[in-house]
């Protein structure tokens, strides 16, 4: 059952470590693009992002108490 958990951990990493590096993406070209769109889109992968990373978090903290 760790095991388990341990890999959707992993997984939600990798889509975490995804996320940061198209909002470092969406951030360069918001120096040239600045329409209200990718706004909205810059915004809504940064609010992705960091619930993920409080989902890491909580599912790192749930590991150890195992």
């Amino acid at each position: 059952m760790v095991k388990k958990k341990s890999k959707s951990v992993k997984k939600m990493v990798d889509h975490h470590q995804y996320l940061d590096r198209k909002v470092k993406e969406l951030t360069e070209e918001r120096k040239y693009d600045r329409s209200s769109e990718s706004k909205t889109l810059l915004m809504r992968l940064k609010k992705t992002k960091l619930a993920l990373k409080d989902a890491i978090t909580k599912a790192k903290a749930t590991l150890t108490n195992f």
